[in-house]
């Protein structure tokens, strides 16, 4: 099951990126255009800025699959395994608790949107629960994923295996930093 959150979250954080980037360039066209025909799309920063939204919320599992979310660590090296195990745990649910807040403003703001057939006060006029589903979607695959994580690392607390729960959802040591930059 691991395997197709990664899979799942892989594809998402690329998508992401290309959307991002796919965005990037628009507003690079946009300025040109501006600078040099003195002519403007409209409307390139609006969608820009619900393609950065949707791709951050979509790019969240990703990055907590790949424990690279940032973290205080001050005292977490220093701590035996089965303390960082539990703080893992701690922060886990306390993430989780952040994540359900976001996503029912954002399923909140979505369904007013719709029921009010709300629009972009721009000359685009998006149709607002569009984007704000998408992005509300990114943010309940994000809570799935911690979900199964938080069941995933209590069963692992249960059974007293801390070196798994540290390979899930620790902070990453020194070795695997290095790793990481090497093999990217």
């Amino acid at each position: 099951m691991l395997s197709i959150i990664h899979a799942l979250s892989r594809y998402s954080v690329w998508i992401s990126g290309g959307f991002l980037l796919l965005s990037a360039v628009l507003v690079g066209v946009e300025v040109l255009m501006r600078n040099i025909f003195q002519y403007s799309f409209g409307g390139v920063d609006e969608i820009s800025s619900y393609i950065f939204a949707i791709g951050v919320s979509w790019s969240l599992a990703f990055t907590l699959l790949s424990r690279a979310h940032i973290r205080i660590d001050l005292f977490y090296g220093r701590m035996t395994p089965t303390w960082r195990a539990a703080l893992d745990i701690l922060s886990l649910a306390c993430l989780l608790c952040v994540t359900a807040l976001l996503f029912q403003q954002a399923l909140d703001s979505t369904t007013t949107s719709f029921e009010i057939g709300a629009r972009s006060n721009t000359p685009l006029g998006v149709t607002l629960w569009i984007p704000q589903s998408l992005w509300a979607a990114g943010l309940g695959f994000f809570g799935l994923v911690q979900i199964y994580l938080l069941g995933s690392i209590t069963r692992l607390f249960i059974k007293n295996n801390m070196k798994q729960i540290a390979e899930i959802s620790g902070v990453k040591s020194l070795d695997e930093e290095i790793e990481d930059e090497i093999s990217a």
